[in-house]
């Protein structure tokens, strides 16, 4: 096959959707298949609306040789009207990656999230087909545009092997739990509003200082406001001698905060899969999520996890204090979480059920 796949930047931006595209070209590429990465600037919502009349642009999309044209969804805003003017233009199918949307963030001001479904929704009518990360993502594609109900789509789970398969050894999950001292708390995610490291950190100005301890590991240059919003509320409540900010870490590193945590706690406003929790549960850590999202088809409330109502510190607060205090629970759970993790696909199987679904795509559409 000849791919394409529009993209906003670099490939190896680190982001969970950035590694989904990722490991989807790795694994056509391993097939034999040619990709072409098409980057489109990102200079902001606003600007990125420009992208639509880039006459260049829609030239060069008209004369590569492509079998299926790929899109991250994230890339809406420059594609909503050029995907019109392309699709009478070209034979091959345009195919969206859906990893959430943007008009399912809760946080924007009323007036954005309007004009963002309206985009939104004109951008699920120009393509022809979808990859969704999970139920709960191609649900909020439904729910924006009947039409995408009657468009060829699949659901392709992200892998949570990313940083290698985990541990299988029970023992030495039980083992951890039960080690005297504080709760040994991981925030995955990069410093973004969206992930709500603010309500995290409330949760844990109500426990004890010797009850735990955190690590951030991520990046933290991408919305400046709410980095510097994160580290005020840090230097008010005296909170450092408990923090440890990693920035972002190779897979090495990670690996070995993974082996040494407990818990692994990213209360997001809402995410569309979330690909944290589950590579955390490789490793037997127990996750705290929301249920606004994908995070639902994850994590088992009370079994594997916790889901809290998004935004709500005090139940987020109560969680860490009982796993904290009942370690007979936590390591229950830790199991739990591991076992979990075990039922779901790993990239190499998702990606090869992706790449079938295009040929599928391909075949019926052209």
């Amino acid at each position: 096959m000849r791919v394409g796949l529009i993209i906003y930047g670099d490939l190896n931006t680190l982001s969970g959707g950035y590694l989904y595209d990722r490991y989807l070209v790795h694994h056509l590429q391993s097939q034999g298949d040619e990709v072409y990465i098409i980057s489109q600037p990102w200079q902001g919502y606003g600007l990125a609306l420009l992208e639509n009349v880039n006459i260049k642009r829609i030239k060069d999309l008209r004369c590569l040789p492509l079998d299926v044209l790929l899109e991250d969804e994230l890339n809406h805003p420059s594609l909503f009207w050029l995907n019109r003017h392309l699709r009478s233009r070209v034979r091959y199918p345009i195919i969206s990656i859906v990893h959430h949307l943007r008009s399912s963030e809760p946080y924007h001001p009323h007036i954005f999230r309007h004009l963002y479904r309206w985009i939104e929704q004109a951008y699920i009518n120009s393509v022809d087909g979808f990859i969704f990360n999970s139920r709960a993502t191609q649900q909020s594609v439904y729910r924006a545009s009947r039409s995408a109900q009657v468009k060829p789509h699949c659901i392709v789970y992200p892998g949570g092997n990313a940083h290698g398969e985990g541990i299988a050894d029970l023992n030495y999950l039980v083992q951890r739990s039960f080690q005297k001292g504080p709760l040994h708390i991981l925030f995955l995610g990069n410093l973004i509003r969206r992930k709500r490291l603010d309500v995290l950190l409330s949760a844990l100005m109500s426990l004890p200082r010797t009850d735990w301890m955190l690590n951030i590991v991520g990046r933290t240059d991408l919305e400046p406001k709410t980095a510097h919003a994160i580290h005020a509320l840090i230097r008010r409540h005296n909170l450092r001698p408990n923090i440890r900010f990693w920035g972002p870490c190779n897979s090495e590193t990670l690996q070995k905060l993974l082996r040494s945590h407990h818990i692994l706690a990213v209360p997001s406003d809402y995410e569309g899969f979330g690909i944290a929790y589950l590579e955390a549960m490789a490793y037997g850590v127990v996750p705290i999520a929301t249920t606004s999202g994908g995070a639902a088809e994850i994590i088992i409330h009370g079994q594997n996890g916790f889901l809290i109502p998004p935004g709500r510190s005090d139940a987020l607060a109560r969680m860490l204090a009982l796993l904290h205090e009942q370690r007979e629970t936590l390591a229950q759970m830790s199991l739990a979480a591991r076992a979990r993790y075990e039922q779901f696909p790993t990239w190499g199987q998702g990606m090869t059920e992706a790449r079938r679904f295009l040929q599928t795509v391909i075949t019926s559409l052209t």
